[in-house]
């Protein structure tokens, strides 16, 4: 056991090490332009928690003149997502396209995401948000800004705050926790506290993610907070995160620590989390998982970036892991549309609960949003 621990530390440290050595040389509703800013999710997003519809701010100011090639010629061309002083529309469209080495994998054009956002503004500090995506996924929350230290309250469906909302939802930290859409959101409650440098998340929701009712008769508690600070011209976060279950199979435990660590365009984004499954009866098992994302942006509208993801379903038996390298350009020419290019290659340790070999893939992506 001490052995597989150590691997997996060396794994984390390699990547830290590795990309910075692959990378010589990405633009949404993503972790590293938090990370970058040293602001919370909440000055892009409605949803303060981060993800989903931009901000009035973000979409007519922010990226046409400080994100985009075009250094904001086009941002007084730009039509207004504002039906009325109180109603916000917005929209999330990406395409992709993939080829692999693995037939399996090879899944041609891939229609990724499809969202269409409404926004009612209620009164200064009284949001409703509604979020419609692909199969019949959806969003639909109140956010009332009535708590201290600028804090919030929210209820209804939204996805639980937990470590990065990485944009891509390959990212193991998002498929292997299963946090990716479609069956992310829940139902429930989320309070927000913004003291200063710190950004606290506390969720308490059904535990019964793509449905609308509670299925086990159990909630889930869910903790997620960040410190951001900024020394000698270095951003740094520091983050922890949790979810808790306790389901009547199984108790469902994940935790880990998250961060970044900035300096001019360069930028370095991490997760590393345990998930502890305690089935009754059967023995328990400890995964672990962990994601990098190592950025550069040459120009506005312009980023190289590079990622690593390592999964090991079980840390306590060699039951097999897998992990991936990449990179990529991402291009920003207008406003509205983002264009990736990236190749990655996977590899397999094969066991019981890991299948498979080794392969590369490419990966095409259009975004349109507005």
């Amino acid at each position: 056991m001490r052995s597989k621990t150590k691997q997996g530390i060396i794994a984390i440290v390699a990547a830290a090490m590795g990309l910075s050595g692959v990378l010589a040389f990405r633009a949404d509703a993503v972790p590293r332009y938090s990370a970058r800013y040293g602001q919370r999710c909440g000055l892009c997003h409605v949803n303060p928690s981060g993800a989903g519809m931009r901000t009035t701010y973000a979409s007519q100011q922010l990226v046409p003149e400080e994100l985009a090639w075009g250094h904001g010629r086009d941002s007084l061309s730009l039509p207004s997502p504002q039906l009325s002083p109180n109603v916000t529309i917005g929209a999330d469209f990406r395409e992709l396209y993939v080829g692999s080495t693995q037939r399996a994998n090879n899944l041609d054009f891939f229609l990724m995401q499809g969202d269409l956002y409404l926004v009612f503004q209620l009164d200064p500090k009284t949001t409703l948000y509604f979020n419609r995506g692909m199969s019949n996924s959806y969003e639909l929350f109140g956010t009332a800004y009535v708590l201290p230290l600028t804090g919030y309250l929210k209820a209804g469906r939204f996805v639980p705050s937990y470590g990065w909302k990485f944009d891509d939802h390959t990212m193991y930290v998002r498929s292997e926790l299963d946090l990716a859409p479609p069956l992310s959101s829940d139902v429930g409650i989320e309070i927000g506290l913004q003291p200063g440098p710190l950004d606290v998340q506390i969720s308490m929701v059904n535990g019964s993610r793509g449905s609308t009712l509670d299925t086990d008769n159990s909630l889930a508690q869910s903790l997620n907070a960040i410190f951001r600070h900024e020394l000698a011209g270095i951003g740094v976060g520091i983050g922890v995160t949790g979810y808790h279950q306790r389901g009547p199979r199984a108790i469902l435990d994940v935790s880990g620590g998250y961060g970044y660590l900035t300096w001019h365009g360069l930028s370095w984004l991490a997760e590393a989390d345990f998930a502890r499954t305690s089935p009754r009866p059967g023995p328990r098992t400890t995964a672990l998982v962990t994601s990098h994302e190592l950025s550069y942006a040459v120009r506005q509208g312009l980023e190289f970036f590079g990622t690593y993801d390592f999964y090991d379903p079980d840390r306590c038996v060699k039951s097999g892991a897998k992990s991936r390298w990449g990179g990529g350009v991402r291009v920003m020419p207008t406003p509205y549309l983002a264009l990736d290019a990236s190749y990655r290659r996977a590899n397999t340790v094969a066991g019981p609960a890991i299948s498979g070999g080794d392969f590369d893939e490419t990966v095409l992506q259009l975004h349109l949003f507005y």
